[in-house]
């Protein structure tokens, strides 16, 4: 998706992450959403190219990162600490946390729920 007024790239972070991270450092959108951050351990490689994308935007350009763990879970994905504390640390300076709260958007949308009936959990 590409606006003149402002360049956004949308990125889900579970399937190649290395190539997705090192196309994205070649691009230079307004703001880059990596969805579903930390669904997996990086491995040392990911960890180094998560760390230079965050490296070379930080304060230049924006992020929304979504994720199912909590923040403070976030160390726990990368293979190396230090490269992840200071990706975090540039991360946390000058940014907003938003939770949401609640059932899953996906579960209240599936057919089988609606099927099964109230209280009762379906599968997509």
């Amino acid at each position: 998706f590409v606006n003149d007024a402002l360049a956004v790239r949308w990125v889900n972070t579970i399937p190649a992450i290395s190539p997705i991270f090192t196309s994205a450092l070649t691009l230079t959108p307004d703001l880059l959403i990596l969805d579903d951050l930390g669904l997996h351990r990086l491995t040392g490689q990911q960890s180094a190219d998560l760390y230079e994308l965050i490296l070379n935007r930080h304060r230049a350009s924006s992020f929304v990162i979504t994720s199912n763990r909590a923040v403070d879970e976030w160390l726990s994905i990368f293979d190396d600490p230090i490269l992840g504390n200071s990706a975090l640390d540039r991360l946390a300076n000058a940014s907003y946390q938003i939770v949401i709260e609640g059932s899953s958007y996906r579960e209240r949308q599936s057919p089988h729920r609606k099927l099964l009936g109230p209280g009762v959990q379906g599968g997509d």
